[in-house]
């Protein structure tokens, strides 16, 4: 069976103003950043140690994981790639990444893709109520 792991590091040392943080303002997506880890069976497929991570926790709370998945950042040319994608077949779900550590070449199931974003996006929404008192859920 495959296993897919998304772990992250919220990075606590950039000074975020609080005013910004009152506002919601939109600028936050990519201010609030940090380290960004998929493992694919243990694998590291994707290492970022400067993600916007709620700019990524937004995209991926409007997934209706019924479609295919594709992330791209404000700070980054779309034209070369997605910065992460999950793209559905008839064999399951492909990782895909502009920025990948290798070709993965292993089909996801739905419940595996579903069980690792859900497990990502509750400990990312802690994380950012514990660091800034606001979720993804506030940026939708």
């Amino acid at each position: 069976m495959t296993s897919l792991q998304i772990h992250f590091q919220v990075d606590s040392t950039v000074e975020i103003e609080q005013k910004l943080i009152r506002q919601r303002n939109g600028k936050l997506l990519v201010d609030i950043q940090g380290k960004l880890e998929i493992l694919v069976n243990g694998k590291c497929f994707f290492l970022e140690p400067a993600l916007a991570l709620l700019e990524f926790g937004v995209a991926l709370s409007k997934w209706d994981r019924m479609n295919d998945f594709y992330y791209y950042t404000m700070e980054h040319d779309e034209r070369e790639g997605p910065i992460i994608a999950f793209i559905h077949d008839d064999r399951g779900w492909r990782l895909d990444s502009i920025w990948r550590e290798f070709d993965c070449e292993e089909r996801l199931p739905d419940y595996t893709i579903t069980e690792a974003v859900d497990y990502f996006l509750a400990n990312v929404d802690g994380a950012f109520m514990r660091y800034y008192g606001i979720n993804t859920r506030d940026f939708i």
